[in-house]
């Protein structure tokens, strides 16, 4: 994630802990100013989530996977989707989810 406006990047962990939020103000932590996530980064990151879904149906399907296999490939996934969150999600200065 990239700040409107110092233009700073994020560090890794910082937007992984406000990529978590999903609505609300997220501060940068070098300027101080408030961001929302746009709307295009709820549409992407509902599809990250809907597309590992999928995956994990798939392949828990397709390789008829034991229960404790699927929980470790579940958390896995989950894992992966988390790490993958913050580079999905882009900033702007107004909120886009209450708006009318």
């Amino acid at each position: 994630m990239r700040c409107k406006a110092c233009g700073r990047s994020w560090p890794f962990g910082r937007a992984l802990l406000s990529s978590i939020k999903v609505s609300g103000k997220k501060e940068c932590p070098h300027c101080g100013e408030e961001h929302y996530s746009t709307k295009r980064s709820y549409h992407r990151s509902g599809i990250l989530a809907v597309s590992a879904f999928f995956v994990f149906m798939l392949l828990v399907e397709t390789f008829q996977m034991r229960l404790t296999s699927a929980l470790f490939f579940a958390v896995f996934l989950l894992l992966i989707v988390l790490f993958v969150q913050p580079l999905v999600i882009h900033l702007s200065d107004e909120e886009v989810l209450h708006k009318e």
